[in-house]
């Protein structure tokens, strides 16, 4: 299948066993695979550590995956496998591994090996690769000569092995490294400690510190900056605690063994990332969330998304933890958004469509908002009048003498952004814009309640709970009937297509009933304007 990807070699069974065989699952919680391919280490290490009866334990893996060819990513995803970059030569995180196993590109091994001992050298943990014998038989490059140095100095177990994939799924007779190495964690020193130590004896000079606000015009590129900057002060902190922590025990006390004073009984502070405990990837979890609503809670990248459409992508933010708050994932998930939220907002404007009409219709003073006619197959379709009228009540508390009209509650704000924002969709960017806030503002503190000027139209607010919306854009009201008629099936599937004339009877009856023969010609005169197409959203929300 893959047989033109380049240096793509699938890992036989028998050596993804031997690679597994030393490995303490129960001690590993943390697992990178950055050469990933189709998934079979991974799938080695679910089928390894699934549970052989119902009363095992199975343990609790939190498996990252990097794989640089796209279809071999979407095997990936599709194995419900998290896919967390693309380059793992390029992958830029804090995150801490408890073991990094891969099979990597057999032309570019020594590059990825070295990436991986540069990681866990930062926090320690196991590597297990698999390697072209020839990287580490003939060091020929100064980097090749530092890989080797590396691996005398950490004492890797490195076996060599001829005709491994020689029945493999990918065919070849390249003798293979099995290399093994663990890296301990760094010894942990507290500069606070430290600091204390030296002010006994000198005065502790702190130098000033100036900070200073990030200005860049890229909002993305600003806000990943906030965020690793935050990201390096928590785990700093962190790190700083767990230095601090054998100094400040809860006892004090002589070794009966030693004789010697030491401290014992665990720390007296203790360090949490909300309910969980105070580890590096947990902190990581917790501000890669914080981020990531705060990116869909900006109006600057989402500023098109309707409420509703804002929700469900919010709701994906514990999922989203487990992902690099990165610009390669942020462009992903917008090129993701711009691919499926064609739905999302056809849905949105039929909803509105359906408020406008039928939703409140069994009040008096609401059945006023639609005129019916006859239409495609049916006698029970109608369109929405210039003039519409929905409970939205700009007043509240009028029983108290602090009560009063103030169109600028949440609710109100809203609704009203959006309506502005189904709207803006069908508009395509031609109307100019109307600062909606600070126009309902303005009204509240001159107490004006009718005919309040807005993007589209004007509002007026009545004490009894009832906001009646005047559509001033005609054409754009008509393109609105347009749209939610053709979605209910209520214009025939030749409108915009045929001129009148070219219609049958039963069609022209329905247009004539519609909007007649002269406002139809405007219609196939004006079509790209008045019949929407999908990608017209694509490049809106681009």
């Amino acid at each position: 299948m893959f047989e033109n990807t380049k240096d793509f070699y699938p890992t036989p069974y028998d050596l993804i066993e031997k690679m597994l065989s030393t490995v303490n699952f129960y001690m590993v919680k943390s697992i990178l695979e950055p050469s990933a391919g189709k998934g079979d280490i991974v799938d080695a290490i679910r089928k390894k550590t699934a549970p052989q009866s119902r009363w095992d334990q199975e343990p609790r893996l939190d498996i990252d995956c990097i794989e640089i060819n796209s279809d071999l990513r979407h095997i990936l995803t599709g194995k419900g496998y998290r896919v967390v970059h693309d380059d793992f030569l390029t992958y830029d995180t804090m995150k801490e591994y408890d073991l990094i196993i891969m099979n990597p590109p057999f032309s570019n091994g020594c590059k990825h090996l070295t990436r991986a001992l540069t990681m866990q050298e930062a926090s320690g943990g196991a590597i297990i690769c698999l390697l072209n014998a020839e990287t580490l038989r003939n060091p020929c490059t100064n980097e090749r000569l530092a890989l080797v140095r590396k691996l005398e100095e950490y004492h890797a177990d490195i076996q060599y092995m001829s005709d491994t994939f020689s029945i493999a799924e990918r065919k070849t007779d390249v003798e293979i490294a099995l290399i093994k190495v663990n890296i301990p964690a760094p010894a942990k020193r507290s500069f606070i400690f430290d600091k204390l130590v030296r002010a006994r004896d000198e005065e502790c000079v702190v130098p000033e510190y100036e900070d200073t606000q990030l200005a860049e015009n890229d909002l993305i590129r600003t806000i990943v900056r906030q965020y690793k900057l935050e990201m390096a002060a928590g785990i700093q902190l962190i790190k700083e605690y767990r230095a601090m922590a054998p100094h400040i025990m809860r006892s004090y006390e002589k070794d009966p063994s030693t004789g010697e004073v030491a401290q014992s009984g665990g720390c007296v502070l203790s360090l949490t990332v909300g309910k969980e405990p105070g580890t590096v990837n947990n902190f990581i979890r917790e501000i890669r969330g914080k981020y990531w609503e705060a990116l869909f809670n900006n109006p600057k990248f989402i500023g098109v998304l309707t409420e509703n459409l804002r929700r469900e992508y919010c709701k994906r933010i514990n999922e989203l933890k487990d992902y690099e708050f990165s610009l390669h994932n942020i462009y992903e998930l917008k090129i993701e958004m711009c691919r499926s939220i064609n739905q999302g907002i056809e849905d949105t404007i039929i909803s509105l469509f359906d408020e406008f009409s039928h939703k409140y219709s069994y009040y008096d003073e609401t059945s006023n908002n639609i005129h019916y006619y006859n239409g495609w197959k049916t006698n029970k379709s109608w369109f929405i009048n210039k003039k519409v009228i929905i409970p939205l009540t700009g007043y509240h508390n009028l029983q108290y003498s602090f009560g009063g009209f103030d169109p600028t509650r949440y609710d109100v704000i809203r609704k009203l952004q959006d309506i502005e924002k189904c709207l803006n969709y069908l508009d395509g960017g031609l109307t100019d814009a109307v600062d909606l806030e600070a126009t309902l503002k303005a009204a509240k503190e001159e107490q004006q309640t009718k005919n309040i000027k807005l993007k589209y139209g004007s509002v007026t607010f009545y004490k009894k709970g009832t906001c009646h919306i005047v559509f001033e854009n005609e054409a754009l009201l008509k393109k609105f009937n347009i749209f939610g008629s053709q979605h209910k099936g209520w214009l025939p599937p030749s409108y915009g297509k045929k001129r009148y004339s070219d219609m049958d009877p039963e069609e022209q009856a329905v247009v004539d009933s519609f909007e007649g023969e002269k406002a139809y010609n405007e219609v196939i005169n004006n079509a790209p304007y008045y019949l929407c197409q999908s990608e017209d959203w694509t490049r809106l929300l681009a």
